[in-house]
């Protein structure tokens, strides 16, 4: 599943092309070797001589780096005057959600690999291609700030639906780090090896609370 959501950072997705992606993933690693790094200090107010700011041939957007360093370091300072400011400066929203998506594939399987202590996966080259810009029914803002499809099921389902493109690899990152979908709506009798669903809830909700989680 990690290798999967590594490889998912060089690809052709539905809204960024494979450099795009590979260029977020790799500003991803950027930021979280700079954690320490203010919310304030974002690389497009950087010095030119400082290392994280953006040069001038970068496939990014200024907003679209400045996004992820927000997102990967201080995700609980988010706003949505924030992300306003952010969404102006990208093609679309729908160009927000797939960052978001990238972000959280990518920072999520170096955060395990630093935690234990192990080199994090290479990044594949990044693939040609055009993005696919396929769309689930039509997306727009209904609940959140950001557009969605018209899907069923729980928010947490529905936040990342506007790039259907990545669903099969967040889905495998999803059941072998948290619990698969089958067990989401209600088993609380399903358990991983020496632990069970409750306990499994209450590491995800103290994993929130450290992490400020809005959500």
């Amino acid at each position: 599943a990690h290798r999967g959501g590594a490889a998912a950072g060089a690809w052709p997705g539905t809204w960024w092309t494979g450099a795009q992606r590979h260029a977020i993933a790799s500003v991803v690693r950027g930021a979280l070797d700079n954690a320490a790094r203010p919310r304030w200090q974002t690389p497009s107010g950087c010095d030119p001589d400082n290392t994280a700011a953006i040069a001038a041939d970068h496939p990014l957007p200024a907003a679209a780096v400045d996004a992820v360093w927000r997102i990967t370091n201080h995700p609980g300072t988010l706003t949505h005057d924030w992300y306003r400011s952010i969404v102006d400066g990208l093609p679309s929203p729908e160009h927000y959600v797939e960052l978001v998506d990238v972000v959280a594939m990518v920072s999520s399987i170096d955060r395990f690999a630093a935690i234990l202590d192990l080199a994090p996966i290479p990044l594949p080259e990044p693939e040609a291609g055009e993005p696919t810009r396929e769309r689930i029914g039509d997306t727009a803002v209904r609940n959140h700030w950001v557009p969605t499809a018209p899907v069923k099921g729980p928010n947490v389902l529905k936040a990342l639906s506007a790039v259907p493109g990545d669903e099969q690899t967040r889905r495998a990152l999803v059941n072998s780090q948290y619990l698969p979908e089958s067990a989401l709506l209600g088993d609380l009798d399903w358990g991983r090896d020496t632990i069970d669903r409750r306990q499994i809830e209450v590491v995800a909700a103290q994993t929130s609370i450290v992490n400020e989680c809005f959500y």
